[in-house]
This record gives C-alpha cells, sequence and structure tokens, in this order.
C-alpha cells in the first residue's frame, strides 16, 4: 500500500480547513432561528408591538404570512385583521420595500437577499375566539393570529421574547429559553400549537406517573382551584386505560374566567378552556368545566399525536380538507366521560344523564335526514351552524358522538366485550403517529383485525349513509332503556305536554323567533325565523314566556297565533303538537342478565 506523506503546510491546511468548515456550521446552527419580540408593557389599549428577524434567503422576495385559520378550529377566519404599521429592514437597518398581496401576506423585497426584521403592530381584543387577547391585566397569543412566518422561517428554531409589565407570570406548553419570560419553539408548527398566557394569574403545579402538569388561571371566579387540581390529576390519570404511552412530559391547562367568552381549543401539550367566572360552583357548572378539560386533554393524542388524512402536513393558507373530523371530534366526545367516571369524577347517573341528553337532542335533529358526519367532516370549513344546520346538516361533535357509540358497541358485541373502541385509537396512536396519517381504509382494517369482520358495509350504512341508531337495542345490550317517567294512568302511556317547536327571544314587541325545527307544528303553521309574536288566540303576549301560555292549551288544539314579519301583521292556526312531559331517562331494565353486566362493565 502507498504511504501518504503529509508536508507541514499540508497538515496545517487540512486542520484548518476542517476547523473553518467547524466554525461555519457552528455560525450556521447559531443563525438558523427566528427571533421573535413581543412587546407588552403596554397593554391597557390591547396593542403588542411584534418584531421578528429571520435568517437570508436566496429570494429577493419574501413573503411574510399568518395563518389564515388557527388549530382546532376548522374554520377560514380573519387573523390578519389587526396587524398595523408594518415595516421591514435588512441587516444594516436599511428599510425594504414592501407590499400587501393578499390579505394576509406581506411581500418584502429584499435585493441583498440577507436577513429581514420586520416590525408590526398587533390589535388583540378577541378573547371569545381563543386567538388573541391583550388588556391591562393578561395577554393571551395564539402564535397564529400573532406571529408571522415565511416558507424557509416556517422550519427554524423560534426565540420568543415577551417584555411584560411587572408581576406578570409566562405560561406555555413550550420550553423556557434564557428566563422566565423567554420561550422557545422546535419550529413554526410547534409554536403556532403552543399558545402563551402571561399576566397576573394564580398557578398551580401538580405531577402525575412522572410527568409533570400545570393549572394556570386567569381572571376571578367562583372557583375552587384546589378541587380543580385534585380531579384533574384523579382525570389524567386515566388516559393509561386508552393508551399505552403519553407524548409529552409536561402538559399545561389554562383556564380563562371570563365575563362571557366560553369555548375551548386543544394544544400540542397544553389547552386553553374559556368559562363565565360564575360557571364553576354548581355541579352542573363544574361538570362542564371538568368535561371539557377531559375532552381537550384526549385531544392530546386523538388530533395532536394522529390526525386524518388531508390534515398532515398543516396548510395555514387554505383549508385542509377530511372527511374524518367526526372521528376526530365526535370520538374525543364520546371518550371524555368514559375518563371522568372511570377516575370517580363522574357518577353513572350523570353519565347516562348525559348519554339521554344526546339522544334527545339527535331526534330533535331534522337535519340527520340531509347530511351525514363524513359530509359534515368536508364541509366543516363552511358550517353556517345555527338554525339551518340544526334543520339541513349534523354535528361533527354531536353526530360525531353518536356514531361512534354505536362503532363501540358493534365493536364490542363482535368481540364478546374482548375488545373495544378504546382499541382502535391505540392502534391509530401505535401506527398512525403523524408524520404518517390514516384514512377510511386505514380504519377498515384495524376494525378488521380487532373483530376479524368485514366494516365496509357498516361503515357505508353509518358514516357515509344517514345513520339511524336503535337507542332501545343499543341500550340493551348494556341492560339499558330509556324511560319518559311517570305513565298516564288513563291512557298507559307517557304523559305528554304540547309542543310547537320553535325557540324564541324576548322582544320590545312581543317574542322573536329564533329556530323552528323542520316539520314541526310551527314550521307547518309557516312560522320562520324573526317573527315576532305578539298574540295567542288574540290575547297579547306579555312577559310570561311560550312554554307558559301553553300550559293554558292541549295538544292537538288548534291556536291562532298574531305575528309581525317585515313589520306587517300575520295570523296564522297552528295545530299544537305533542313530547314527553318528562325529560328522557336511561334507566335498567327489569331483568338484566350477567352478559349484559359485563358489556356494561366493559362500556
Amino acid at each position: 500500500m502507498n504511504k501518504i506523506k503529509y508536508t507541514t503546510p499540508t497538515i496545517f491546511k487540512a486542520g484548518l480547513a476542517i476547523m473553518l468548515s467547524f466554525f461555519l456550521l457552528l455560525s450556521t446552527f447559531v443563525q438558523a432561528k427566528t427571533t421573535v419580540d413581543i412587546d407588552l408593557k403596554q397593554p391597557e389599549h390591547h396593542t403588542a408591538q411584534v418584531t421578528i428577524t429571520v435568517e437570508a434567503s436566496d429570494n429577493a422576495l419574501v413573503d411574510f404570512q399568518l395563518p389564515a385559520w388557527r388549530t382546532g378550529r376548522y374554520q377560514i377566519i380573519n387573523l390578519a385583521n389587526g396587524i398595523r404599521m408594518f415595516t421591514a429592514k435588512d441587516a444594516k437597518g436599511k428599510v425594504l420595500a414592501w407590499e400587501k398581496t393578499d390579505k394576509s401576506t406581506w411581500q418584502v423585497s429584499n435585493p441583498r437577499k440577507k436577513s429581514i426584521t420586520i416590525s408590526y403592530q398587533v390589535y388583540a381584543n378577541e378573547l371569545g375566539k381563543r386567538t388573541r387577547h391583550i388588556d391591562d391585566s393578561h395577554a393571551f397569543i395564539d402564535a397564529s393570529a400573532v406571529i408571522m412566518y415565511t416558507q424557509v422561517s416556517k422550519q427554524k428554531q423560534h426565540v420568543i421574547n415577551l417584555q411584560v409589565p411587572k408581576k406578570w407570570r409566562s405560561v406555555s406548553g413550550l420550553n423556557f429559553g434564557e428566563n422566565k419570560h423567554q420561550f422557545i419553539a422546535k419550529n413554526y408548527d410547534v409554536l403556532v400549537d403552543s399558545p402563551i398566557e402571561t399576566g397576573i394569574n394564580e398557578l398551580h403545579l401538580f405531577e402525575v406517573d412522572n410527568r409533570k402538569y400545570e393549572l394556570v388561571i386567569w381572571g376571578k371566579g367562583n372557583y375552587d382551584s384546589k378541587k380543580m387540581v385534585d380531579d384533574l390529576t384523579a382525570m389524567v390519570e386515566q388516559a393509561k386505560h386508552i393508551w399505552q404511552d403519553y407524548p409529552f412530559s409536561r402538559y399545561v391547562f389554562m383556564v380563562h374566567a371570563t365575563s362571557g367568552a366560553r369555548g375551548a381549543t386543544e394544544h400540542l401539550n397544553s389547552t386553553i378552556i374559556q368559562r363565565s367566572r360564575f360557571k364553576f360552583s354548581s355541579r352542573k357548572d363544574y361538570l362542564g368545566f371538568i368535561s371539557t378539560a377531559a375532552h381537550e386533554f384526549i385531544h392530546t393524542w386523538n388530533v395532536k399525536k394522529y390526525r386524518p388524512q388531508g390534515l398532515v402536513p398543516y396548510d395555514y393558507q387554505k383549508e385542509n380538507y377530511s372527511n374524518l373530523l367526526w372521528l376526530a371530534e365526535g370520538s374525543t366526545s364520546y371518550l371524555q366521560n368514559q375518563l371522568l367516571l372511570r377516575g370517580d369524577l363522574m357518577s353513572s347517573k350523570e353519565f347516562l344523564e348525559m348519554l339521554a341528553k344526546r339522544i334527545t337532542g339527535y331526534e330533535h335533529k331534522p337535519g340527520r335526514n340531509s347530511q351525514n358526519v363524513a359530509q359534515a367532516s368536508f364541509d366543516n370549513w363552511i358550517d353556517a351552524g345555527g338554525d339551518y344546520a340544526n334543520n339541513h346538516s349534523v354535528n361533527i361533535y354531536s353526530e360525531g358522538f353518536l356514531v361512534s357509540w354505536m362503532l363501540d358497541f358493534s365493536i364490542m358485541e363482535q368481540t364478546k366485550a374482548k375488545k373495544s373502541y378504546r382499541d382502535v385509537h391505540q392502534a391509530l396512536s401505535k401506527d398512525f403517529s403523524i408524520p404518517k396519517t390514516y384514512n377510511d381504509n386505514d380504519l377498515l382494517n384495524i376494525l378488521k383485525k380487532l373483530t376479524k369482520h368485514d366494516y365496509k358495509k357498516w361503515w357505508n350504512t353509518n358514516v357515509h349513509g344517514y345513520a339511524k341508531p336503535d337507542f332501545n337495542a343499543l341500550l340493551a345490550k348494556a341492560g339499558l332503556t330509556q324511560s319518559y317517567g311517570k305513565v298516564d294512568e288513563e291512557t298507559k302511556k307517557t304523559k305528554q305536554q304540547t309542543w310547537t317547536g320553535i325557540k324564541t327571544s324576548k322582544s320590545t314587541n312581543g317574542l322573536k323567533v329564533t329556530a323552528v325545527e323542520k316539520n314541526s307544528p310551527a314550521w307547518k303553521a309557516g312560522l320562520t325565523l324573526g317573527d315576532i309574536i305578539i298574540a295567542l288566540d288574540g290575547l297579547r303576549m306579555s312577559d310570561s314566556s311560550l312554554d307558559t301560555r301553553l300550559k293554558n292549551f292541549k295538544v292537538d288544539q288548534n291556536i291562532e297565533i298574531s305575528f309581525f314579519r317585515r313589520d306587517e301583521l300575520n295570523t296564522t292556526l297552528l295545530t299544537l303538537g305533542a313530547v314527553p312531559k318528562d325529560k328522557l331517562k336511561i334507566v335498567p331494565l327489569e331483568k338484566v342478565s350477567n352478559e349484559q353486566k359485563q358489556f356494561f362493565k366493559m362500556w
């Protein structure tokens, strides 16, 4: 073998080349990040100043964008409508030309192709949308509504620096940086899925199975924070009965006690829950809170760890279509109360009461005959909501819940209660974690593997068709049945009360119609949204509600309704219908077999 002789200069040059390569790599590593400074030192007028520095680009024109939607809400919304005073400079501080090319894109001219620093003002006074809100007590920052990105910077590490008033505390699912108001995100996708809450707040720390949890509460209210911590501790522990792994080492529950805003959104390893400040203390209200917390926590797996085809990777500038949003949301709604029941946070009675409420809602949802859950998933981006949705659509949450229930019971029946819907989610978590996705065929394969049964017909009937659940047949599998309370002694039938099928709100001149159920007595009588009901059978509507007045009439009785439409007086004849007088209850069958008891226990 020939030996290679190195002269001193050769060795020196080689060493120098290696050192230069090392320092170049180190320099690249250090610079390969996006720096974001958010000045919140004068928050009383709901504004912040945002300054972002991105590294050099190969492009002479660089597009800075805000997303057109945010994670957890599958609808296009105006996230860029609060941006003003946009400026751009190069690395030497020279002003760069720019123009806005669409509603959420600012195109900067960068002929030198060096790093760019942009700055702009953000107006943040949209608490209920859970996007951005700033006032003299706090700031809630969802990056999708505050921090712009480029196609290059999107992939880079983001360093977020907050400048906040004294005594403010900053909390996020993101890792802290060098100080208590600096956060680090691996990339933009992580950043937009990790909101920041900073301000005057309560913070509680707890630990379960070597994982750290935080509860941060902004706003005063009638909550008991110790009880919240105790119950969240019990709830998060139950997830191990569905999934074998936890995709996080730290999780943050953010709670806003507000003067009206309500709702919740799941994020990567955190959630934001908004409730009225006086909606925590009663048992009903508290169940609403803890159920919501369970729902968002389940999303840490179902949506954040695995999600359907069409939603990976996120495209922030347009709709991300999927026909399986019903599974992402509906099955989460279905599983949430199972966590509470298993953790002794909800009684069996309360569990069944909520199920009865779901059934009642479905039976008064005419839209179940016009749209299926797959169609509702795809069209969620343009969901109109309100009266039209009730009469002509289904909901990925409510009807997604019912299809999930039907599927769960079918799996348990096929496997003699040895497998359940929980095993489907365990399989999705194990085999379809992001960046993988799943589709209908993947789910059919999972179901066949679990049950040895072909689910194509079931899927076409209940997912891509109009599902028609037989509730008594479903409940009987678990030894349960439906009951509407006392029976009329004369007719031997369930006691009835009058029903019109409309919802109303108080108006200056009478009662304003806010909803009319399709094919109900009011629908057949021609009443519609916006009508102002002023009299029944010639007697003026006073301060009493419509339900109170209807107690003076009987089922099948004809009543004359006087109402204004377009400021014109009209009358119509309405034949009163009937609904059960008492609320639906789910109760045990008179005789329950051991098989039914075992089925209920597995459920």
